[in-house]
């Protein structure tokens, strides 16, 4: 599965880029809806398409906030269609309780526990394998395919939305350091730290979401002429109390890490 993801990783880079979350949570309940529309018209071609779709779309989700899934293929299948895509349903509802607390106006849980959304989106994959399976089709040869082939064509098809998850900041530390890294964006020449983070927004999410998703922390190189801090990167950067930056250096690179205080 950590080969599928990585392929599919590179499918959307050549696409343009991953979509903002709540755009990928609309394309995700859009495929699961088509899925039941294929079902019902007993439409077998686009029933394949579909759950195509959704596999790639629940794939790019857990990628985004570096989730290492787990195969869901030897799930075992269910008694019927019906009964799998009604899990679909209930389990991409969950997703997008889930993405809507993370990026939209619903409240973040107290209570939030890292691992819910792996859950969840590896939930949302063993329907999507349990239809598959009831049907006869194989997924995980025709995805290869379908992979293969948009990342061979389609060059540039989506507008560039930035991420945190293809910064190369996070790219670079994470060939030195593995873990679950967001990254930030290139900081210029001697500036202030607090420029920065007016300009880097994605430190907002990370600090909502990093906790209850379990992200290990968040990368940002030093420029050649290091940003100028007029405090302290705590306080230049209004961290809240659970954060914490430290300084490392691998190879001729300097990063700036922002972890949770343990």
């Amino acid at each position: 599965m950590k080969e599928m993801q990585q392929k599919v990783d590179q499918m959307i880079i050549h696409l343009g880029g991953y979509w903002k979350p709540l755009s990928g949570l609309a394309r995700l309940l859009e495929e699961v809806g088509e899925v039941g529309g294929a079902l019902y018209d007993s439409d077998q071609v686009a029933l394949e398409e579909e759950l195509m779709d959704v596999f790639v779309i629940s794939t790019c989700l857990a990628n985004q906030y570096a989730i290492e899934l787990t195969d869901q293929s030897r799930s075992g299948g269910r008694q019927s269609t019906d009964y799998a895509y009604y899990s679909l349903v209930r389990e991409a509802g969950e997703v997008a309780r889930i993405l809507n607390a993370y990026e939209g106006d619903k409240k973040l849980k107290a209570t939030a526990t890292p691992g819910s959304l792996q859950h969840r989106i590896e939930a949302v994959q063993r329907a999507v394998f349990d239809i598959a399976q009831i049907i006869e089709f194989d997924l995980y040869a025709k995805i290869g395919v379908l992979i293969e082939d948009k990342s061979a064509r389609d060059f540039g098809r989506f507008d560039e939305t930035p991420d945190p998850i293809t910064e190369s900041s996070v790219r670079l530390y994470k060939s030195f350091v593995p873990g679950r890294y967001w990254g930030g964006i290139k900081a210029k020449p001697s500036e202030t730290a607090c420029r920065y983070r007016e300009r880097e927004y994605n430190l907002s999410r990370f600090f909502k979401i990093a906790v209850a998703e379990g992200l290990d922390g968040f990368v940002i190189c030093q420029p050649s002429e290091p940003m100028t801090v007029l405090s302290s990167f705590e306080e230049d950067w209004q961290l809240p109390s659970t954060f914490k930056v430290e300084e490392e250096c691998h190879e001729s690179t300097k990063f700036i890490i922002i972890r949770k205080k343990c």
